[in-house]
């Protein structure tokens, strides 16, 4: 793999991710933007792959680089968040 991805994975890391997602303050935010309560999938994803592949330099590449390219082709604009209801 290329020095253009990190090939070290925290796990700590991810586990605050995923506490802060379940947090009130980060299911008002995802319900006052989207308007409805988040799973929070993909904290927990990156939590269950960094215990199981985390030590891993190229296995956590791939990872972010699937993870940069997902969000190339999903995320909307800001402008998508405010649209009128």
């Amino acid at each position: 793999m290329s020095t253009k991805y990190p090939s070290t994975m925290r796990c700590m890391e991810a586990f605050d991710q995923l506490t802060i997602c379940y947090s009130i303050g980060g299911q008002f935010r995802n319900y006052y933007r989207h308007g409805e309560f988040n799973q929070c999938q993909k904290p927990l994803e990156k939590l269950k792959f960094c215990v199981v592949n985390g030590k891993d330099p190229v296995k956590v590449q791939e990872w972010y680089k699937n993870q940069i390219e997902y969000n190339k082709t999903h995320r909307g604009t800001s402008d998508d968040i405010w649209q009128e209801r």
